[in-house]
């Protein structure tokens, strides 16, 4: 039975690691989706257009300063998602038509201000937290169908788990998506907070 996933990769792009990322799934024709941190986008312009012309790739807005949503007030959400909006279309003449909120961190009042998808995750490496490799391999392993994984290409445990991680999914019989493929018309409805293919709320992690 075929399983469907969607890798994506936050907080770039970051030097030579998004490099390693983008080299290891252009070379095996893996999609996947990159979020993308404003200010980092402003300091590495040329490793992002690279990566936004390989038709492989989606990418997400993921603010450009990576504050906490919910501790901003209105204005200054939208001026961070403009921003990097502004920024990305400079660079590559597209838009970034859903958002990634910065550690998850959104409610229902937060989706409102933004009015795009807000796309977080269903499985997390937690690259983040441990700075492990071999936990990250291990946390796919959970891999369930429709899942949408959270990595990063700003850490250099998930660069390096990269490919043991996509030759077990490919052993699994996964078959890797983009977001907009994963989701497919479900964006096209009103903007939702999305954990997998299967599951969308109105609210966040905590609730709200």
């Amino acid at each position: 039975m075929t399983k469907e996933i969607a890798l994506t990769f936050d907080d770039g792009p970051w030097g030579t690691r998004t490099v390693r990322v983008v080299d290891e799934l252009t070379n095996r024709k893996i999609p996947a989706t990159f979020r993308i941190w404003g200010e980092h986008m402003a300091e590495y312009p040329e490793i992002l257009k690279v990566a936004a012309e390989n038709e492989l790739f989606a990418f997400g807005n993921h603010t450009y300063h990576h504050h906490h949503l919910t501790g901003l007030s209105d204005k200054e959400i939208l001026s961070e998602l403009n921003k990097t909006d502004d920024l990305f279309y400079e660079l590559t003449e597209e838009k970034l038509d859903f958002v990634r909120p910065p550690f998850g961190d959104c409610e229902a009042h937060t989706l409102a201000i933004i009015q795009r998808p807000l796309i977080c995750w269903s499985l997390d490496t937690m690259s983040w937290d441990h700075g492990n490799s071999a936990k990250c391999i291990e946390a796919i392993h959970k891999a369930k169908d429709g899942d949408i994984v959270l990595m990063h290409d700003f850490q250099e445990a998930d660069v390096l788990a990269l490919p043991e991680i996509l030759d077990y999914l490919e052993e699994e019989n996964f078959t890797f998506k983009t977001i907009p493929e994963l989701l497919g018309a479900q964006l096209n409805d009103e903007a939702y907070i999305y954990y997998s293919r299967d599951k969308r709320a109105k609210t966040g992690f905590g609730g709200s």
